[in-house]
């Protein structure tokens, strides 16, 4: 199937209109951020993280999002998830920073198994960290840039998930197909949080259609509206924080039209 603007514009404006409630629990670098652009695409976030609540919480919510930066607060992600699974919501796991921790790659490969998500999306290197099942970097914000597609597909159809590399392109498979997404501005690796809230959009994205698809359109999404702030940040001469607010405006601001520079290649 081929992603096409009028395919986003379709996802988006079901977004829009359903205000999905996406349940995240990320991390205190980026919670602000994440809660923010999901409420400029239309949904509204929950950002529950205490271990008696999560429970309850989820179960009035679309779709769960785990972010492995809140490593401290893993007990809440499991928990949180075994209820999200029961009720049969779409689960995201972010794997922040599983390229350098061996404990926090071994709790996320222990969450992966628990609750069963939907998709998982990370780097490059953190994907490759858990395909290969070692540090592949020193930090959560690795320049590592090589990814074997075949290996990714061979890992998504083991765990029955979609998985996603994000970086210069983002790479989308359910091990059966799989998009390449050529979308998106260097300026996006500049900010902090780019990553977590991408996961937070593959919720309400997933929460609305959870298939390779709608993973795929989300993907070009984040990345036409990266495009477009930094067209806006370099026109005003801003700096990283001008795009950073550009960023999510553009988010809010997006429409058919912008959408027709989506670059998505199926392979």
């Amino acid at each position: 199937m081929e992603i096409t603007a009028d395919y986003i514009a379709g996802i988006y404006d079901r977004i829009q209109k359903k205000r999905p409630v996406i349940h995240c629990i990320t991390n205190i670098v980026t919670v602000n951020d994440c809660a923010n652009i999901l409420l400029a695409a239309g949904a509204s976030p929950v950002m529950a993280h205490h271990p008696l609540e999560v429970e309850e919480v989820t179960a009035q919510t679309t779709a769960l999002v785990c972010n492995m930066g809140a490593i401290s607060d893993y007990e809440a992600m499991e928990k949180a998830g075994i209820a999200a699974g029961n009720l049969g919501h779409a689960i995201v796991v972010d794997p922040v920073g599983v390229s350098g921790s061996a404990y926090r790659r071994r709790m996320c490969k222990r969450l992966i198994k628990i609750i069963h998500p939907v998709c998982i999306r990370g780097n490059y290197s953190e994907i490759r960290a858990l395909i290969e099942d070692h540090n592949t970097a020193a930090g959560v914000d690795s320049g590592d840039r090589s990814m074997e597609t075949e290996a990714m597909m061979q890992y998504a159809g083991r765990q029955q998930m979609i998985v996603i590399a994000s970086g210069e392109k983002d790479v989308i498979t359910d091990g059966t197909t799989t998009y390449i997404c050529e979308n998106g501005d260097a300026k996006m690796a500049r900010i902090t949080g780019s990553g977590c809230m991408s996961s937070a959009m593959l919720g309400a994205f997933l929460g609305v259609e959870a298939t390779v698809q709608s993973a795929a359109a989300c993907c070009a999404l984040i990345g036409i509206a990266g495009e477009y702030a930094a067209g806006k940040t370099d026109q005003c001469g801003g700096g990283t924080m001008t795009f950073h607010d550009y960023f999510i405006d553009e988010i809010s601001l997006l429409t058919q039209e912008k959408l027709q520079k989506v670059r998505v290649s199926c392979r």
